[in-house]
């Protein structure tokens, strides 16, 4: 059933569960897919949310990163890989496009359930997409990208809303005209803005703005006094004065993620920043990783900026990228202050893996344009390969790891004796931290969720072949080959080249006359055989696999077994195709010595387009992908430590909802902890971990309230058919806890046992098969075509 906190209405209109009016009463609305912010004030948490996020990623790669796809084909492409879960815009009854919703700001109340629309473009003409949230002097503040007045695009935004009164208002827009933002996106400029915090009783913001020059840049402001306005805001920092590290651009790290976070420690204001771009990218599999400076404020209010972790050579940070240069991956990281130590998430650049998935970027069409079909995973493997780490810094700047794998820099692992990842790979943010009740809690992003199906894709159909198809676009292939051989061969020497195409008769009787024509012609003729026998042998196979498929196991035993099966078969799969390479160079070589020239073009073009090393390559890729994929479980994690080394498992399963696929939001009201999750298929969720003494209210300014609450717990699933508490879940009465203790000795997390047949997550297995043929059919060029 659809979540996603407000209901939609249709024709773009959305209004929250019990409202006068309201037609859908608790249908929801799937495009409200993350909770993107969040902040408290007494029992109100207001939410901020991204509308359709993963469908305006898509949107994004088609208009700014050079991929081109049709949207129709993509719609019915995901709706097929997930199973109709994915969210790619809003539909009437009839399978039409209705109109979107948009991005929403409202507020629930967590004691009552009341529930309140403050800002949506169906209420009133503005389309909020808030990417952080803070609380200062009594107002709220949410910063991102705003859209008013049925604008095509959005500008870099900080609204302030008083929640006394909810009235709100824009306080710093970093660009002051659409113009201007239109220039920007001509320039492949990233707009969005994220980090912003309180230090020495000051606003922080980050922004995206143009210098005197006229150039886009980041920049870091300040304002004592923010109700008053853009002129309040003054500049502590830009691009250049923080050593050129911001990646703004698109193509950049994180999507020109730019100034990623900030936060105020032992006296300095620090920030994190993506600096990763196409030109600074260690390897193809990997962008720059992360910066942190510090800021140390002048007495005439000015700053300077020194780096921590960055440049040593050049800049003579303490730190190279990345603090750890074993560690290559991660081109952001999330910050909190516990206990006394700067605690340092990383955020792997999982965009531009899934869009080496997604689209052919090695391969551009003749508009420059990349079409769909990459299913390259080596990026993603790469990220699954380094999965995240858990830094902490203590007041003097000394690194320490808390979660991690060995390396040379730390070779006793994390401190808590936990492995990357909280020894899971698919976790790929370390998304969110928040401080409750004097312990700290860790949300995931994990990445399975989305690398399910993903490597289904290609070609803008879902690579579904049937051994019966594959047989077919075979003997396809070889009738080609038969035809351009009598066409193109000279003197047509090699009467059994025919034989190729000859389904019924598989005798090389050409060969047999080997006496009557030239030794080299001869093995030309059985070097076409050999790779006709091969293909022949690799339907057989594909066909023998496939009915493995049909045989259900009902035994965890029984079904890992079968997940080792299927892959150890695409492993063989593998050597068979580099054999079958491997025969295609002799045939050019045996060819070569025949007849003194290459292998006719149009034959070579066939053949090139069936074998080659990127294929090769990607068939290779997907199957590592498999090899990380096999136990991983679907859903983000949660864990919570009370010392700041020792971590309790709340969840790794996303609560039970394996479309859960981060923990985006973390916020304290009087009633206890509340979470939001991000989830592009079926909306997002908010939920709450209650306070044992919610009676006594906090002061709305206060932080972190220190009233005790309960042993954590995991939630119990939300209850969107009731309308007396629609945005927020509670645990039952009476229910136990299902936490899991993590102590040093322990190096993984416990998994849990595998899914039986006719659970969501059995779709795995043939996921990761037709992820494989999706490769080879790619690549081959052999998918059926509508109407052929």
């Amino acid at each position: 059933m659809p979540d996603g906190i407000v209901d939609y209405q249709g024709d773009g209109k959305v209004a929250v569960p019990g409202a006068e009016g309201n037609t859908a009463n608790n249908e929801g609305d799937r495009g409200q897919s993350y909770t993107w912010s969040a902040v408290s004030y007494g029992d109100w948490l207001y939410v901020g949310t991204c509308y359709a996020a993963m469908g305006n990623t898509l949107t994004l790669m088609q208009g700014t990163l050079g991929d081109s796809f049709d949207a129709d084909t993509m719609r019915a492409t995901l709706e097929a890989m997930f199973n109709g879960t994915f969210f790619y815009g809003q539909q009437k009854e009839d399978g039409t496009p209705d109109k979107d919703s948009g991005g929403i700001l409202l507020k629930v109340n967590t004691k009552t359930g009341e529930t309140k629309l403050i800002l949506s473009k169906s209420s009133n003409n503005i389309e909020p997409l808030f990417r952080n949230a803070v609380r200062y002097k009594g107002k709220l503040y949410f910063c991102g990208s705003v859209r008013k007045a049925n604008s095509a695009s959005g500008l870099p935004s900080v609204y302030e809303i008083d929640p006394k009164t909810d009235e709100y208002k824009v306080v710093y827009q970093g660009l002051s005209s659409l113009q201007d933002y239109g220039a920007a996106y001509k320039q492949g400029i990233s707009t969005g803005i994220r980090g912003m915090c309180v230090h020495d009783g000051q606003l922080v913001i980050s922004n995206v703005g143009k210098d005197a020059s006229g150039k886009f840049v980041a920049t870091i402001l300040t304002s004592s006094d923010p109700s008053k306005g853009q002129e309040s805001f003054t500049e502590i920092a830009n691009s250049d004065t923080l050593f050129g590290y911001p990646a703004i651009s698109y193509k950049d790290s994180i999507y020109g993620g730019s100034i990623w976070d900030m936060v105020s420690f032992n006296g300095h204001l620090y920030a994190t920043i993506c600096t990763g771009t196409p030109d600074n990218a260690p390897d193809d599999n990997s962008m720059q990783s992360f910066a942190m400076v510090r800021g140390d404020k002048n007495a005439d209010g000015t700053y300077t900026w020194v780096p921590i972790v960055g440049d040593q050579a050049n800049d003579k940070a303490k730190y190279c990228f990345g603090i750890d240069p074993a560690r290559t991956r991660s081109g952001a990281a999330n910050l909190i202050v516990y206990n006394d130590y700067l605690y340092i998430g990383e955020y792997n650049d999982e965009e531009i893996a899934l869009e080496r998935i997604l689209f052919n970027k090695s391969k551009s069409g003749e508009d420059g344009k990349s079409g769909m079909g990459g299913v390259d995973c080596s990026f993603v493997n790469a990220n699954l390969e380094q999965s995240v780490n858990l830094y902490r810094m203590d007041k003097d700047e000394n690194m320490e790891l808390v979660v991690g794998d060995r390396t040379e820099m730390f070779p006793e692992g994390g401190i808590s004796g936990l492995t990357s990842g909280f020894g899971r790979n698919e976790n790929q943010y370390i998304w969110r931290m928040q401080k409750f009740d004097g312990k700290l809690y860790v949300g995931t992003f994990d990445t399975a969720s989305l690398l399910e199906p993903i490597g289904q894709f290609s070609n803008g159909d879902i690579i579904d072949m049937t051994p019966e198809e594959w047989d077919s676009q075979v003997k396809y292939i070889k009738n080609l080959l038969k035809i351009l051989l009598e066409k193109n061969l000279p003197n047509n020497p090699i009467e059994g080249a025919s034989t190729l195409a000859d389904e019924e008769d598989g005798d090389a009787a050409g060969i047999d006359d080997a006496d009557d024509v030239d030794a080299d012609k001869a093995a030309a003729a059985e070097g076409l055989e050999n790779l006709g026998d091969a293909l022949d042998d690799a339907t057989d196979g594909l066909a023998d696999q496939a009915a493995t498929m049909s045989v259900d196991d009902e035994s965890d035993d029984a079904y890992a077994q079968k997940i080792d099966g299927e892959i150890a078969y695409f492993e063989s799969f593998a050597d068979q195709y580099q054999d079958m390479l491997n025969a295609y160079d002799e045939l050019k070589q045996q060819y070569k010595d025949a007849y003194g020239d290459e292998l006719p073009g149009d034959i070579q073009d066939a053949f090139d387009k069936l074998l080659s090393q990127e294929n090769l390559k990607k068939l290779q890729s997907v199957i590592k992908c498999m090899y990380y994929l096999r136990d991983a479980e679907r859903g983000f994690d949660m864990y919570v430590t009370a010392d700041g080394v020792n971590f309790t498992t709340l969840t790794t399963n996303g609560f039970n909802d394996p479309y859960n696929h981060g923990l985006r939001t973390f916020a304290v009201t009087n009633q206890g902890l509340c979470l939001g999750t991000a989830n592009p298929f079926n909306g997002c969720q908010v939920w709450i971990q209650r306070k044992e003494n919610s009676e006594n209210p906090v002061d709305p300014d206060t932080p972190d309230p220190g009233n005790p609450d309960p042993d954590p717990t995991e939630p119990s699933k939300p209850n969107p058919s009731n309308p007396s508490n629609p945005g927020s879940t509670d645990k039952p009465n009476g229910s136990t806890s299902s936490t899991t203790t993590v102590s040093k000795s322990t190096k993984k997390a416990e998994k849990s046992s595998l899914p039986g047949t006719g659970d969501s997550t059995a779709t795995l297995v043939a996921g990761l098969l037709i992820a494989a043929v999706a490769v080879l059919a790619v690549a081959f060029g052999l998918r059926k075509r509508s109407g052929r």
